[in-house]
């Protein structure tokens, strides 16, 4: 968008925004960024704490400890500006003692309402979450003007396709598969998902590959705005050396070790290759496909389950590159941790890939489902170790230009360009 009026005009002119998410989502980057452009009227969410306060961190926090109230605070974003729904609250007590989804769906809706509730009320514009904007955006009498949706995952119809399709194209990954929310859903609550874009009229997401799943339902690809997430040099910092040439050439992955994540086609792609100096290296978080790791007990692969996050980013700088050739992700924000880290990347088009890196450059972006591609890019790092290390290092460089601070001016600008738009691009279902 050129320059015009709206860039310039005073935060004031702009209403501001009632926004539904549950857990400690992005760390809170979305709300924050429009607090600090004073665009922001209340987070709603199901836990919060007070950290600003004085009695918090005299009496609570010391019990607590910084990690535990690190997931859930934000520096900068007071508790003022956040309001608990306490039906929301208690669905997530319950979910302490039980793992009955329709908690987690009676949490979700909990959280919707209130934002529509306050909304209303205020006459504040919304902006939610996936998850959390069916119940808050559909038309029921009175409705809010501005809609926006920050879509965290592809369209759902479109990646359900796509598990659909994996299921009886490897039959051995078929119960990781249908775990997956697309697929596990109860029709109704599927249909509503995949409802929340129609139900807006302004939308954001992490990647370009979310947004043309987007248009390929009929939102219009034009008025989608592509935001980027960011990452934390200091955390993710870079590795002062890569391995050394005597090391096994290392692939690190890092995610739910499931087939979702294009983890057979992976280890395929290694297979092909028939190196005894490859190893494979899983860091698992979430749900783990025992059995279709099973299937490839004939290669080096180690498993290691649950880090800790200092342990994890020891063991990719210790890699020679990162991988994950996922079927579908809205972001993959591992892909651009583990470039700031120093590593070069494998990744499909249906990743952040196409949107941070270059090909050849940062690393590698290969088709879906392509063992033959994977094995190719992985033997001529085999054989250009030192490039492919040149490689790691042009990668830290450039995910340093993606901060935060630019995910959250990219926020600000969406925001306003959508109140501009909003009122013209009114869609159903």
């Amino acid at each position: 968008m050129a320059d015009s009026e709206e860039d310039v005009t005073e935060p004031s002119s702009y209403p501001k925004a009632i926004v539904a998410l549950a857990g400690g989502r992005d760390r809170y980057q979305l709300p924050l960024a429009l607090h600090e452009g004073g665009l922001l009227q209340k987070l709603i969410t199901e836990m919060y704490w007070p950290a600003e306060k004085e009695w918090f961190t005299s009496f609570l926090a010391p019990l607590l400890g910084q990690h535990r109230i690190g997931t859930r605070y934000c520096p900068g974003l007071t508790s003022d500006k956040v309001e608990i729904s306490k039906s929301a609250l208690c669905a997530f007590g319950s979910m302490k003692v039980t793992s009955l989804l329709n908690l987690t769906r009676m949490k979700d809706r909990a959280l919707s309402r209130k934002a529509r509730q306050i909304a209303l009320r205020e006459g504040a514009a919304l902006f939610c979450y996936s998850y959390y904007a069916f119940d808050a955006f559909k038309s029921d009498g009175e409705n809010p003007k501005h809609r926006f949706l920050f879509q965290l995952h592809p369209h759902p119809k479109t990646v359900r396709q796509l598990l659909l399709a994996e299921a009886e194209r490897v039959p051995s990954a078929s119960w990781s598969l249908k775990m997956e929310h697309e697929l596990s859903l109860p029709a109704e609550d599927f249909e509503k998902l995949s409802s929340e874009p129609h139900l807006a009229n302004g939308w954001v997401v992490a990647s370009s590959y979310t947004s043309h799943t987007l248009s390929e339902h009929g939102i219009p690809e034009g008025q989608i705005h592509v935001v980027p997430y960011g990452v934390d040099g200091n955390t993710f910092a870079k590795r002062i050396l890569p391995p050394g040439p005597n090391k096994p050439f290392t692939v690190i992955y890092v995610g739910s070790i499931i087939q979702r994540k294009g983890l057979s086609y992976l280890l395929d792609g290694v297979r092909l290759l028939k190196s005894t100096n490859i190893r494979v290296l899983l860091c698992g978080r979430g749900v783990f496909d025992r059995h279709l790791v099973s299937q490839y007990s004939d290669l080096n692969v180690e498993i290691r389950l649950g880090l800790p996050e200092q342990e994890l980013i020891s063991k990719i700088h210790q890699s020679d590159i990162f991988a994950l050739p996922s079927l579908t992700e809205g972001f993959a924000h591992v892909i651009l941790e583990a470039m700031s880290c120093g590593l070069p990347i494998l990744a499909t088009p249906h990743t952040c890939a196409p949107d941070i890196t270059t090909e050849g450059v940062h690393g590698f972006i290969v088709p879906i489902r392509n063992a033959e591609a994977i094995a190719e890019k992985l033997a001529w790092g085999l054989d250009h170790r030192s490039d492919l290390a040149t490689m790691g290092e042009a990668a830290a460089i450039q995910a340093r230009t993606f901060t935060w601070e630019r995910f959250k001016e990219g926020i600000r600008k969406a925001y306003k360009e959508m109140i501009s738009s909003s009122a013209q691009y009114e869609t159903s279902i």
